[in-house]
C-alpha cells in the first residue's frame, strides 16, 4: 500500500514563538508536514527555491527582507501558495490585501494578535487552508483600472432608488482579486445593485470596499443596516455580522445586518444568509454568483435563488484559485451557468441591460 503524499508547510515568521505555535498547530494533522522554517524573507526566498514547498505561511513585518518582497520574489522565481499571517487590524487589513494582488492565496489570523481569536478555531482554519490551498496555481494580480471614468455623482435619480433587480456574490479563498476582476468589467451603470458577501473579518472588509472604491468605475461601498439599496452601487457585507435583504412597507430594499453574536454562525458573513433573503425578497429578479472558496457556503441559497428563477452562476475550474464552493454548486445543481472571471461579468452586464 502506498504511502499518502503530505503535504509540506515552510514557516516564515521572524518569532520564534510564532513559528512554534503555528508549527504545533499544524502538526496535529499527520497529513501535513513541517519541511522548514525562516525568520526573514530573504531566508524565505531560498528556502522556497530549494525545498519546494507545497505551502508557506507568511509573516509581514520581518527584518532584512519583509513578507510582501519576499513574496514578490516567490512569485518571480517559483510561485508557490502563500498564505499571510495577518494582524485583524485596519493596517494589517491593508497589508494582507496588497499581499493578496501580489499572490498570496489567502490569510489567516496572527495567533494571539487580538482576544477575540479562537485558538481552536484559528488551528482548525489553518489546517483547512493549507489542506485547500495546497495544490492551487498562485498569481498575481493584473488589472488595468480607468477610475477617473466613474460618471460623475448627483443627486438620487428614481432610476437609482427604484430598485427591481439585484446581483448577489458569495466568494471565500482566492475571492478578493476575482472580485476586483469582476467589478473592473461591470458596467459602472447597471441598472441594480451589487451585494457582495467575501469571507472577511470587519477590519478587513472595510479596508477591501474602500479599496474596490478607490480604483473601480463602479461606486463600492461598505454595506450599513438599514440603509436602502441603489442602483449602480456594490455593497461589500460587513464582517463580523450577518447581511439580509428585506423589503420594507413602502415597497423599498434595505439591509438588515446584526452582529454574527446574535446567530453564532461558522462565516460572518454567510453567503447562504445573504443568498436565502436574495431569493425570498428579489426572486427572479435576482442574479446569484458563486466565485472562489473552500467549502459549500452560498450553495444551499445559490440553489434557493435558481428555485425561484432566477440567474445562477458559478466560477469555472481554470479561473478559480480554490475549486471547493463552485464545484459543491455544480455538483448540487445550484448554477446554471459555469463561467470564468470575465464571462460572468459579461453574463451579468447581459442580464441587467
Amino acid at each position: 500500500m502506498s504511502e499518502i503524499k503530505r503535504i509540506k508547510v515552510l514557516i516564515v515568521d521572524d518569532s520564534a514563538f510564532m513559528r512554534t505555535a503555528i508549527e504545533r498547530m499544524l502538526q496535529e494533522d499527520s497529513s501535513i508536514e513541517i519541511i522548514g522554517s525562516a525568520a526573514n524573507g530573504k531566508e524565505a526566498v531560498s528556502k522556497v527555491v530549494r525545498l519546494k514547498p507545497d505551502v508557506v505561511t507568511m509573516d509581514v513585518e520581518m527584518p532584512i527582507m519583509d513578507g510582501l518582497h519576499a513574496l514578490k520574489e516567490i512569485m518571480r522565481l517559483c510561485p508557490t501558495p502563500v498564505l499571510m499571517v495577518s494582524s485583524l487590524t485596519h493596517e494589517g487589513a491593508k497589508v494582507t490585501l496588497d499581499a493578496l494582488e501580489l499572490g498570496a492565496v489567502d490569510y489567516v489570523p496572527k495567533p494571539g494578535s487580538t482576544l477575540s481569536v479562537n485558538v481552536l478555531r484559528l488551528k482548525q482554519d489553518l489546517i483547512a487552508k493549507v489542506h485547500a490551498v495546497a495544490h492551487c496555481k498562485p498569481q498575481a494580480v493584473k488589472l488595468e483600472f480607468v477610475s477617473n471614468r466613474r460618471p460623475g455623482r448627483r443627486g438620487p435619480s428614481r432610476s437609482d432608488t427604484v430598485v427591481s433587480s439585484a446581483v448577489f456574490i458569495g466568494a471565500s479563498t482566492g475571492g478578493p482579486p476575482a472580485i476586483q476582476k469582476v467589478l473592473s468589467l461591470v458596467n459602472p451603470d447597471i441598472s441594480a445593485p451589487i451585494i457582495i458577501a467575501q469571507h472577511m473579518p470587519k477590519a478587513f472588509t472595510a479596508a477591501f470596499a474602500t479599496r474596490m472604491n478607490a480604483i473601480c468605475s463602479i461606486r463600492v461601498k461598505e454595506a450599513v443596516d438599514g440603509e436602502e439599496l441603489q442602483n449602480s452601487v456594490v455593497y461589500i457585507c460587513p464582517g463580523d455580522h450577518q447581511t439580509r435583504v428585506e423589503r420594507n412597507i413602502e415597497g423599498k430594499f434595505r439591509f438588515s445586518i446584526v452582529s454574527n453574536q446574535d446567530e453564532q454562525d461558522r462565516f460572518a458573513p454567510c453567503i447562504n444568509t445573504l443568498f436565502f433573503s436574495a431569493a425570498k425578497e428579489f426572486a427572479h429578479k435576482a442574479v446569484g454568483v458563486i466565485l472562489t472558496g473552500m467549502g459549500e457556503d452560498g450553495v444551499r441559497g445559490l440553489k434557493n435563488i435558481k428555485l425561484m428563477g432566477g440567474l445562477t452562476i458559478a466560477q469555472d475550474r481554470m479561473s478559480s484559485v480554490v475549486y471547493g464552493m463552485p464545484r459543491a454548486a455544480l455538483e448540487q445543481d445550484a448554477a446554471a451557468r459555469i463561467l470564468n472571471l470575465e464571462e460572468i461579468a459579461k453574463e451579468i452586464n447581459l442580464a441587467l441591460q
